[in-house]
């Protein structure tokens, strides 16, 4: 590796771990008094924003940035079995916790729904192109093939890590849950060498949270 390739690396793994740090602080990026008293869609936008260029400024700087951050199409047999696969099981998810843990169906009212999930679409967007796309990524393109497993493993821990706030504003199930989608993405992103299906995976769980159990979940943010 020559000099031109390091500085390139180095750089795209100063922004990958800026986009990680930046994660980990986006409540309080996209709620700061900057954006408090301006639209309410604006601290958002400008946070999913800066994630989209943050992407695409790794993916120029990388040798072969799209397919290593699965930005390519992938494979397009495997694209849609695991898409309904992803979504059946998101779908299951959300009718279980609907009945076991609050014995309703209970769907966000209607006012709600709209904005929840637009802000849900963004939301899986934003996170699977960090977590999914360049971390995974940038993992296993540091590790090679071999680092592949242990990749995904780390990659869902972070992805865990970084929804801290529900160790205080839910149980178990919604942490270890959170842990689980950050694999379950990581592997279908692997799967089928794209990060769209995550990106689907990722809003099919949310949508179904919101449509089976979300009159109980509505007063805090999952």
């Amino acid at each position: 590796m020559d000099f031109q390739d390091s500085l390139r690396l180095s750089i795209a793994l100063g922004l990958t771990i800026f986009l990680v740090l930046l994660r980990f602080d986006s409540d309080r990026i996209m709620r700061s008094d900057y954006f408090r008293y301006r639209s309410g869609w604006l601290g958002p936008l400008s946070y999913y924003g800066l994630v989209v260029l943050f992407a695409i400024g790794i993916a120029l700087i990388l040798p072969r940035g799209r397919a290593q951050l699965f930005l390519a199409p992938g494979d397009s047999g495997s694209l849609l079995p695991v898409m309904a696969l992803f979504s059946g099981v998101a779908v299951v998810n959300g009718v279980a916790l609907a009945f076991l843990r609050y014995r309703a169906i209970l769907p966000l009212p209607m006012p709600l729904l709209v904005s929840r999930l637009a802000g849900a679409a963004a939301n899986a967007v934003a996170e699977e192109l960090q977590f999914r796309s360049i971390v995974l990524g940038m993992l296993i393109f540091a590790g090679g093939p071999d680092w592949v497993g242990p990749a995904l493993i780390v990659q869902a821990l972070l992805y865990g890590l970084v929804h801290r706030r529900l160790w205080s504003e839910r149980d178990w199930y919604f942490l270890a849950g959170s842990v689980i989608l950050g694999y379950a993405a990581g592997l279908a992103t692997v799967t089928t060498g794209s990060v769209v299906p995550a990106m689907v995976g990722h809003f099919a769980v949310t949508a179904s949270l919101f449509a089976f159990a979300g009159e109980r979940l509505r007063t805090r943010p999952i």
